[in-house]
């Protein structure tokens, strides 16, 4: 089945817009040019002939294996995309719902947490096919996992090892924990948390390194590559480490005091001791805090209501430096998942070195970190759905524009240097309607990896009827280009 656009009227549209775009923007700099080159040759001269030219970056250093993956997407030889796979599962029981948090992807391999197995969907190689590649059964369900992957394709799971069945809404103690290589679905080390009192609930994220997990039982940092444990917090009774932020850097968020009433630290702290570096106080009355990113470090707080309220970026030394008041009639930052531990969820938002990216209404608008103050936006072509922030590719950004009407799905690349969007993929909802329900940034996760973007429920529901009993539930899509 053909996702991609072939030459038809909604294509055409698209790509013209785009190219007009960009003329537009050739001859707003066309006059300017020649002074441009002048001043180019000049710094050089300056630099002493070292150096890269303005807007250009230089190629991107190996990362270590058990660095936090930082990959920088190129565009593929062809924008068109087509269908890679749809992954089903059959729910035998009516009324179940099955928790799927946990979607991944390498080069090679795609991952995807379903209850209390992971499944690996070897993708195509040159005139190959999508297929699974391998399944790892756990004993109980997962419990809790990271967006973050290793540069080496590795990726840490909480799970339990109590039996359960299809139906893992039911809780469980939460008592192991595993680091998963993505590409051939072993088990790299495994460790047992918190002895004789496992928690019913966790939260795990990884920095470089390090494995970092969070739970009403206690906190510890564990070595990625040895599984060993490198600390443990004991933190005193009145506060309690509700959970981490990972990537880059390692941010803690603690709640304190009386639960009907909490005060809420945030700290950065150092992956292999444990040890805080600085603390950051929310102010009173604050209902909740999610950890939008943890370098630079970034918070969403619920100031006086359940729902964020506003973003802040904390400084090197935990002060408080922008603050962005959100407009909830126009933006949604999707931070809040209700009865969950995971505190790193604000996956709406995305953070650069300098800017924080965030939709509104149907455009994305950068802000900056240290004022909190709108800079520039980018505009989505005014007949399209809106455009969502996915991750950082190097410096510019990659984004997710939702198909509609006469406008395909796209996923983009915007240089905050130039406000330049290139075209990554274009592809159409299939008449079959494989992304009903699972390309919602709300309630699914969207990842864009090596040139291919993946579309994963987070919860799968079986049938409400025994008259649905063996039909199928879409629990992941994957679109790649053509060529």
């Amino acid at each position: 089945m053909n996702y991609g656009p072939a030459p038809s009227p909604y294509t055409a549209s698209a790509l013209e817009d785009h190219r007009a775009r960009t003329r537009r923007r050739r001859l707003l700099l066309g006059g300017t040019a020649f002074v441009a080159v002048l001043l180019g040759v000049a710094v050089w001269g300056l630099a002493g002939g070292g150096g890269t030219a303005s807007g250009s970056r230089p190629p991107a250093a190996a990362q270590a294996p058990d660095a936090v993956r930082e990959t920088v997407e190129e565009p593929p030889k062809s924008v068109e995309g087509k269908l890679a796979f749809t992954y089903t599962e059959e729910i035998r029981e009516v009324g179940a719902v099955v928790t799927a948090d946990g979607t991944w992807a390498t080069a090679r391999t795609f991952a995807k947490a379903y209850g209390n197995q992971i499944t690996g969907i070897r993708l195509r190689a040159a005139g190959g096919k999508a297929a699974e590649a391998w399944k790892l059964k756990l004993p109980g369900r997962i419990c809790a996992v990271t967006r973050h992957v290793s540069a080496a394709g590795r990726t840490p799971v909480v799970y339990s090892s109590t039996a359960s069945g299809t139906d893992t809404s039911t809780a469980s103690a939460c008592d192991r924990l595993a680091l998963v290589d993505l590409d051939t679905g072993r088990k790299l080390w495994e460790a047992e948390l918190f002895g004789d009192t496992p928690p019913a609930q966790a939260n795990v994220t990884m920095t470089d390194g390090v494995v970092a997990i969070a739970s009403d039982q206690g906190s510890a940092g564990y070595d990625m590559t040895e599984g060993k444990r490198l600390w443990t917090g004991t933190a005193p009774s009145s506060c309690a480490d509700e959970g981490f932020a990972g990537g880059t850097g390692l941010l803690a968020l603690l709640r304190c005091g009386d639960s009907a009433a909490p005060a809420f630290r945030v700290q950065k702290v150092d992956p292999r001791t444990g040890r805080s570096r600085w603390t950051y106080r929310v102010a009173r009355g604050v209902q909740g805090v999610h950890l939008v990113s943890a370098s630079p470090a970034v918070i969403a707080v619920a100031a006086g209501d359940v729902l964020t309220t506003d973003l802040i970026s904390l400084g090197d030394r935990g002060r408080a430096q922008g603050t962005i008041r959100i407009d909830r009639a126009h933006q949604q930052v999707d931070c809040d998942r209700p009865f969950s531990a995971v505190v790193e969820s604000c996956t709406t938002v995305v953070v650069g070195e300098r800017q924080l990216y965030l939709t509104t209404d149907d455009d994305v608008v950068a802000y900056d970190l240290t004022t909190g103050k709108s800079v520039f936006k980018f505009d989505s072509p005014s007949d399209s759905s809106s455009t969502v922030p996915l991750r950082m590719s190097g410096g510019r950004l990659i984004a997710y524009r939702a198909g509609g009407g006469f406008s395909p799905g796209a996923v983009v690349s915007l240089d905050p240097a130039n406000r330049a969007e290139t075209i990554l993929l274009l592809f159409a909802d299939s008449p079959d309607g494989e992304l009903d329900g699972i390309d919602e940034p709300r309630n699914a996760d969207i990842v864009y990896e090596h040139g291919r973007i993946f579309f994963g429920a987070r919860t799968v529901h079986g049938p409400t009827t025994k008259g649905e009993v063996g039909e199928t539930a879409t629990v992941a899509v994957a679109i790649e280009s053509v060529a």
